[in-house]
């Protein structure tokens, strides 16, 4: 289970590398938002040499973001009322250059896609169809990036708005073990506060708020992994020169995790 993070999903490619070289690799794959970026690529091919590729996309991004624009200016396209700050073409370049499959269904192990329809709010799924529109769609960050006609006709955006962590869709595919790839985003504490972090303190408390109740009903009889970034590294989530940083961050933060299970576990 990977969950959305804008640039902090760089920090799931250093936490899966941590993963694989113990041994720990999946057999589905369940991504929102930047997890739904990571996990189709692994899912194409899930192996070391694939992480590899993500690591080279990542560092792409650190080189050349793929959304466009200041910060001020962004506000100021809202503002002036248009659908999104950014019209999506760094994105899409960014994935039809690296995407491993035309269609989401063509992956070595099942994958899991989720968005978010626009008419409705409600969190739809997607084991198949065109990688390149369903990945814009799941990582369309509302008001950043523009919603996405899918072919069921609505328009879909960001599929971590209802749940950036869907552990209750991962737990119904019936799993022995879930492994849980974590980078969303915490709180700022008050003095690090901006109107920007203001603003998204809303979606991001329903969002949590979902969060904690899908980990209370995961069943007592699945084994959970955690790798959990630390939540006071990041606020906005907007600078993509940060992406190699993360990459190594996520990297210790599940070596970390891996090495405190095997001292409790000699299954480890």
């Amino acid at each position: 289970m990977l969950s959305g993070g804008a640039v902090r999903g760089a920090a799931q490619v250093g936490m899966l590398r941590a993963a694989l070289e113990e041994g720990i690799f999946p057999d589905q794959i369940v991504g929102v938002s930047a997890g739904a970026l990571n996990g189709l690529s692994l899912a194409s091919n899930p192996t070391l040499d694939q992480i590899a590729v993500l690591e080279k996309v990542w560092q792409k991004t650190a080189e050349k973001s793929p959304i466009r624009g200041s910060l001020v200016r962004n506000l100021a396209a809202i503002i002036r009322g248009k659908p999104s700050f950014d019209n999506g073409e760094r994105l899409r370049e960014l994935i039809s250059e690296n995407i491993p499959v035309e269609d989401i269904s063509h992956t070595k192990i099942p994958f899991h896609l989720a968005t978010t329809a626009a008419s409705s709010g409600r969190q739809v799924w997607w084991r198949e169809g065109p990688a390149v529109d369903l990945l814009c769609a799941s990582a369309a960050m509302p008001g950043a990036l523009p919603a996405i006609e899918l072919s069921d006709g609505d328009y879909h955006l960001d599929g971590g708005v209802v749940s950036n962590i869907p552990l209750r869709y991962a737990c119904s595919l019936r799993p022995a073990c879930l492994v849980v790839f974590d980078v969303a985003a915490g709180f700022l504490p008050p003095e690090k506060q901006t109107a920007l972090s203001i603003m998204m303190t809303g979606f991001r408390a329903a969002t949590a708020e979902v969060t904690r109740q899908e980990w209370r009903d995961i069943p007592q009889d699945v084994e959970v992994i955690h790798f959990r970034l630390p939540l006071d590294n990041h606020g906005i989530d907007d600078d993509f020169r940060e992406a190699p940083q993360l990459m190594n961050l996520g990297y210790m933060t599940a070596f970390e995790t891996l090495n405190s299970l095997k001292r409790k576990s000699k299954k480890w």
